[in-house]
């Protein structure tokens, strides 16, 4: 004899009614998708997965700017299966755009200012070998090269290593360390280390000081309050600052 309460799936795939017969309860993708996100959220351990895999994504070099898209598909979807979006760690406006502007350019010359002008010193003579600025020897005096580099700094450089690092990157490791003051210093430096090692690239002196401007994108990032643009805006400043220097300089 069939009981009176219903009988299903753990997806509510198949159910049986009160008279025994078999009822199909259509389940679509979001009730999928729903349970799926409860279950990325409430999972330590497939939030540690997730953040192993993005980890080897940053040296998936593959084809030009490779590690960015991969980076960004991936955490896109992440999002998505959670039932996020990037407005919910960070890409919305909440304060006006000359606000955003300003902090966000003043910042980038402060940044630029600590990093080559304080910290990069230092770095030559601790590290014999120095930041490998191989990938730019063809940007000295070449005008069209530097378009091209702005172009694709203020795309997928900008948007997405911010999205990445901070927006995504953040915010998983407080979903491990918890969402406090200690969690979001763990953050903040776990973000800015993996930073760097995705610049290898550079060579250690690179992985030191692109980990060191990570870090004050991170902070850039808390500060206003986990918004995203400001954060996007400086990164483009301050990578065209340096690319632009690159060009007038004797040797990239």
């Amino acid at each position: 004899m069939i009981p009176e309460t219903d009988v299903f799936s753990p997806f509510g795939m198949d159910a049986f009614s009160s008279n025994g017969v078999i009822m199909t309860a259509g389940v679509n993708s979001t009730d999928i998708r729903v349970r799926f996100g409860e279950l990325l959220r409430g999972s330590n351990w497939i939030i540690a997965g997730e953040l192993i895999v993005l980890i080897a994504l940053c040296f998936a070099r593959v084809f030009p700017f490779s590690v960015q898209l991969l980076l960004l598909g991936f955490t896109s979807l992440s999002l998505w299966l959670r039932g996020l979006t990037w407005r919910d760690v960070g890409l919305r406006s909440s304060m006006a755009w000359w606000k955003i502007a300003l902090r966000a350019v003043v910042t980038a010359v402060l940044i630029a200012v600590i990093a080559n002008v304080l910290v990069q010193p230092f770095l030559d003579r601790l590290i014999s070998r120095p930041v490998n600025n191989s990938r730019f020897d063809n940007l000295h005096g070449n005008l069209k090269v530097l378009l091209r580099w702005l172009a694709l700094v203020w795309t997928i450089v900008a948007f997405g290593e911010e999205m990445v690092f901070r927006g995504y990157l953040m915010n998983r490791i407080t979903d491990l360390a918890g969402k406090t003051r200690t969690g979001w210093v763990l953050a903040l430096l776990g973000s800015s280390l993996i930073f760097g090692l995705a610049h290898g690239y550079q060579g250690p002196a690179g992985i030191i000081s692109t980990g060191e401007v990570g870090l004050l994108f991170g902070i850039l990032y808390l500060v206003s309050k986990r918004n995203l643009w400001a954060n996007i805006v400086c990164h483009g400043v301050f990578d065209s600052i340096s690319l632009i220097t690159l060009y007038y300089s004797r040797s990239a």
